[in-house]
């Protein structure tokens, strides 16, 4: 009986130390505009993608370590789609060097029928809508504290292949150009399939940006600093566990590094169904696609970090637990074959991201914040 109670106590331990308890998320910061990515800069900061209802409103934030918001571009492009607003999405920055992934706004409209979407009849709020670009800043981007603002000439300037330099008027610039375009194309169900550049990555030892589109369905390689690029790997309809029909379009969402490979969620589309979402790792050579994690609902970012025992924690946000009711999301943590519900309830969560010693995790959500969530060491 002794030896069983031993036994008992060591698995109690080794499951605290697999599954740890986390704090309950907190708000960090505050005032943003409906925001879509974040990452982290080389100094420790945050930068955030932003767009309003407003064409044109796109924005990219930098939040300090304390919290405080600042803006670092303004004016870029956005639209208000047959899906509601659209603009800045995808970030990487590499030095001074930041990559900009630009929705698709609204470049289509709704079409005939359900399901359908046509080109714009008003034309589109942007030339630049559905593109990657770069910017180049003079110096390290913590550092400039007034921000830039695009004017109206600069986008059909970038359209036309020029660059553009954005000056503050603090003495700092940034060179903006066009890096990669991705166009909308006949679709025999849709009428036009819409391409929507959603979410970037870069390997360090790759010259390749990855990029996860929304629209496509696919993970899509670019090649740097040409800016050409391929489909890298396609995302077949998944199996849907709801009424509406047996499949649902896989819908990637997010893309992050995972030593050496790609970590891919698939929020699906329509219906949206409970445990049709899923979290694919892809191998940047062959494009290879093997199921990392299943059963999820409307994963919408991963992130994660290595534990105890060579262990890897797996958090992963759920954008909706119920997308068609305007439900809450959460956040999961998959490790050692557990899946546990670290938080719920959080408004709209579009993305997070660790910081540098894996400790904190921040969270933003559509509601205009940044959560932040203390983790175990």
């Amino acid at each position: 009986m002794r030896k069983l109670s031993m036994t008992f106590a060591a698995a109690s331990i080794l499951a605290a130390l697999t599954i740890p308890l986390e704090a309950q998320p907190r708000v960090f910061a505050t005032g943003l505009l409906n925001p879509s990515k974040i990452i982290l800069t080389p100094s420790g900061s945050l930068l955030v993608s932003e767009f309003d209802a407003k064409p044109n409103s796109g924005r990219i934030s930098l939040v300090t370590s304390s919290g405080v918001r600042r803006t670092l571009i303004d004016g870029l492009p956005s639209g208000v789609g047959a899906n509601g607003p659209d603009g800045p999405t995808g970030l990487v920055i590499e030095g001074n060097t930041l990559y900009l992934a630009i929705g698709e706004g609204d470049q289509l409209q709704a079409g005939p029928t359900q399901g359908t979407a046509v080109p714009n009849a008003k034309g589109p709020a942007s030339p630049i809508l559905a593109t990657i670009l770069q910017i180049d800043f003079a110096g390290p981007v913590d550092g400039i504290l007034t921000g830039f603002t695009m004017k109206a000439a600069d986008h059909p300037t970038l359209a036309d292949g020029a660059s553009v330099v954005l000056d503050n008027g603090a003495g700092d610039k940034a060179t903006m150009s066009l890096l990669s375009e991705f166009r909308y194309r006949p679709d025999p169900v849709a009428i036009y399939r819409n391409s929507h550049p959603y979410a970037l990555a870069k390997i360090p030892t790759d010259n390749h940006l990855y990029l996860a589109d929304a629209g496509l369905n696919a993970l899509v390689q670019v090649d740097l600093p040409s800016g050409r690029w391929r489909k890298l790997t396609a995302f077949p309809n998944q199996p849907s566990h709801g009424t509406a029909g047996p499949f649902a379009e896989a819908v990637p969402n997010g893309v992050q590094l995972f030593l050496g490979r790609l970590l891919v969620p698939l929020l699906t589309g329509f219906p949206f169904a409970a445990g049709d979402s899923k979290v694919m790792v892809v191998d940047p050579a062959s494009g290879k696609a093997d199921v990392l994690v299943d059963g999820l609902t409307s994963a919408i970012d991963i992130a994660w970090r290595t534990r105890f025992f060579g262990g890897v924690d797996y958090y992963i946000l759920e954008f909706s637990t119920n997308l068609l009711a305007s439900a809450p999301g959460r956040l999961k943590l998959v490790n050692a074959g557990r899946t546990t519900v670290v938080a719920e309830n959080l408004p709209g969560p579009s993305s997070m991201v660790l910081d540098s010693t894996g400790t904190k995790l921040y969270i933003a959500t559509k509601s205009g914040s940044i959560m932040q969530l203390d983790l175990p060491n």
